[in-house]
């Protein structure tokens, strides 16, 4: 199954990370766990081709970490929350992937979160 489901009823754009779905990601979600360590994030921001290339990426899994194709990384087993490792190592926050995964600007996709109260970066206290 790639699409969740409520009720028996596809849940369109949603993707189940399964265990085989993992299993093809593990080497996406390796580099992404490796950058919690600073000295890795340098390494990944000095050179990210040859830092995916330690990991044994793809080249279909190098490009869409170059293209930051957060919905591509998903289906191809990346599990989201390895993913922000990604994201935070190229200044990108959960809410910017996810607007990005909507195709909408941050400020849209914010203007969609419950509880929504204006721009995030203002409401920052």
């Amino acid at each position: 199954m790639d699409h969740a489901t409520y009720r028996d009823t596809p849940i369109a754009g949603t993707t189940v990370f399964t265990g085989e779905r993992s299993r093809r990601g593990y080497r996406i979600n390796k580099l992404a766990i490796s950058l919690t360590d600073e000295a890795n994030r340098q390494a990944f921001k000095a050179d990210e081709r040859g830092y995916m290339q330690r990991f044994g990426l793809s080249e279909r899994e190098m490009q869409l970490v170059e293209k930051r194709d957060w919905n591509g990384l998903v289906a191809a087993g990346g599990s989201i929350y390895l993913l922000i490792k990604i994201g935070g190592a190229i200044g990108q926050n959960l809410l910017q992937m996810g607007a990005a995964m909507r195709g909408e600007t941050l400020e849209a996709f914010l203007k969609t979160r419950p509880g929504h109260l204006g721009n995030a970066a203002e409401n920052r206290g």
